[in-house]
Protein backbone atom coordinates (compact mmCIF):
# COMPACT_ATOMS: atom_id res chain seq x y z
CA UNK A 1 0.00 0.00 0.00
CA UNK A 2 1.48 3.34 -0.89
CA UNK A 3 2.10 6.05 1.84
CA UNK A 4 -0.02 9.29 0.92
CA UNK A 5 2.08 12.43 -0.28
CA UNK A 6 3.09 14.29 2.79
CA UNK A 7 4.63 17.87 3.24
CA UNK A 8 6.97 18.94 5.94
CA UNK A 9 5.04 20.46 8.92
CA UNK A 10 4.90 25.02 8.61
CA UNK A 11 7.21 25.31 11.87
CA UNK A 12 10.02 23.23 10.20
CA UNK A 13 9.83 24.88 7.26
CA UNK A 14 10.11 28.24 9.06
CA UNK A 15 12.79 26.76 10.57
CA UNK A 16 14.63 25.73 7.05
CA UNK A 17 13.97 28.91 5.56
CA UNK A 18 15.13 31.16 8.37
CA UNK A 19 18.69 29.70 8.77
CA UNK A 20 19.18 29.26 5.12
CA UNK A 21 18.33 32.91 4.43
CA UNK A 22 20.08 33.98 8.06
CA UNK A 23 23.19 32.88 6.94
CA UNK A 24 22.93 34.96 4.11
CA UNK A 25 21.90 37.94 6.02
CA UNK A 26 24.91 37.57 8.46
CA UNK A 27 27.26 37.31 5.28
CA UNK A 28 26.21 40.96 4.02
CA UNK A 29 26.48 42.26 7.58
CA UNK A 30 29.79 41.20 7.86
CA UNK A 31 30.79 42.35 4.65
CA UNK A 32 29.60 45.39 5.28
CA UNK A 33 30.92 45.99 8.98
CA UNK A 34 34.53 44.80 7.06
CA UNK A 35 34.25 47.26 4.25
CA UNK A 36 33.20 50.33 7.01
CA UNK A 37 36.20 49.01 8.98
CA UNK A 38 38.95 49.10 6.50
CA UNK A 39 37.41 52.86 5.10
CA UNK A 40 37.72 54.26 8.29
CA UNK A 41 41.06 53.10 9.13
CA UNK A 42 42.33 53.56 5.64
CA UNK A 43 40.65 57.65 5.74
CA UNK A 44 42.67 57.92 9.18
CA UNK A 45 46.01 56.45 7.56
CA UNK A 46 45.47 59.40 4.40
CA UNK A 47 44.75 62.26 6.41
CA UNK A 48 47.74 61.41 8.68
CA UNK A 49 50.28 61.34 5.60
CA UNK A 50 48.31 64.27 4.45
CA UNK A 51 49.09 66.07 7.57
CA UNK A 52 53.02 64.74 7.43
CA UNK A 53 53.15 66.29 3.61
CA UNK A 54 51.83 69.52 4.96
CA UNK A 55 54.26 69.32 7.46
CA UNK A 56 56.68 68.43 5.44
CA UNK A 57 55.93 71.46 2.56
CA UNK A 58 56.44 74.28 4.81
CA UNK A 59 54.64 77.67 5.21
CA UNK A 60 57.21 79.91 3.32
CA UNK A 61 55.73 80.47 -0.21
CA UNK A 62 59.39 80.21 -1.70
CA UNK A 63 60.14 77.46 0.36
CA UNK A 64 60.19 74.80 -2.03
CA UNK A 65 63.07 76.58 -3.99
CA UNK A 66 65.91 75.57 -1.56
CA UNK A 67 63.82 72.20 -0.17
CA UNK A 68 66.46 69.10 0.11
CA UNK A 69 65.78 66.50 -2.42
CA UNK A 70 64.93 63.90 0.49
CA UNK A 71 62.53 66.41 1.48
CA UNK A 72 60.92 66.75 -1.98
CA UNK A 73 61.30 62.96 -2.74
CA UNK A 74 59.15 62.19 1.14
CA UNK A 75 56.52 64.98 -0.21
CA UNK A 76 56.01 62.85 -3.57
CA UNK A 77 55.80 59.53 -1.84
CA UNK A 78 53.26 60.98 0.60
CA UNK A 79 51.20 62.52 -2.73
CA UNK A 80 51.56 58.83 -4.43
CA UNK A 81 50.30 57.18 -1.10
CA UNK A 82 47.63 59.47 -0.61
CA UNK A 83 46.35 59.05 -3.97
CA UNK A 84 46.08 55.32 -4.11
CA UNK A 85 44.52 55.78 -0.79
CA UNK A 86 41.71 57.55 -1.71
CA UNK A 87 41.61 55.17 -5.21
CA UNK A 88 41.09 52.44 -2.72
CA UNK A 89 38.62 54.29 -0.40
CA UNK A 90 36.46 54.88 -3.51
CA UNK A 91 35.75 51.29 -3.93
CA UNK A 92 35.80 50.80 -0.51
CA UNK A 93 32.60 53.06 -1.26
CA UNK A 94 31.53 51.82 -3.98
CA UNK A 95 31.73 47.94 -2.39
CA UNK A 96 29.84 49.75 0.79
CA UNK A 97 26.99 50.79 -1.66
CA UNK A 98 26.06 47.49 -3.22
CA UNK A 99 26.29 45.90 -0.17
CA UNK A 100 24.29 48.21 1.73
CA UNK A 101 21.80 47.82 -1.79
CA UNK A 102 21.91 44.26 -1.13
CA UNK A 103 20.91 44.78 2.41
CA UNK A 104 18.03 46.22 1.73
CA UNK A 105 16.58 44.27 -1.31
CA UNK A 106 17.10 41.69 1.24
CA UNK A 107 15.33 43.33 3.77
CA UNK A 108 12.41 43.89 1.19
CA UNK A 109 11.97 40.07 0.10
CA UNK A 110 12.86 38.14 3.47
CA UNK A 111 12.40 40.62 6.32
CA UNK A 112 9.60 37.84 7.53
CA UNK A 113 12.10 35.87 7.71
CA UNK A 114 15.21 37.17 9.84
Amino acid sequence: MARAFQVRSAKRDEQTDRERLGSISKVIESAVVSVRKEKEALRARVDAARDLASFSVGTDYDEYLTRDSKDTARIKEYEREMLAGEQRIEELQRQLGGLEALQEVFSRFFSALR
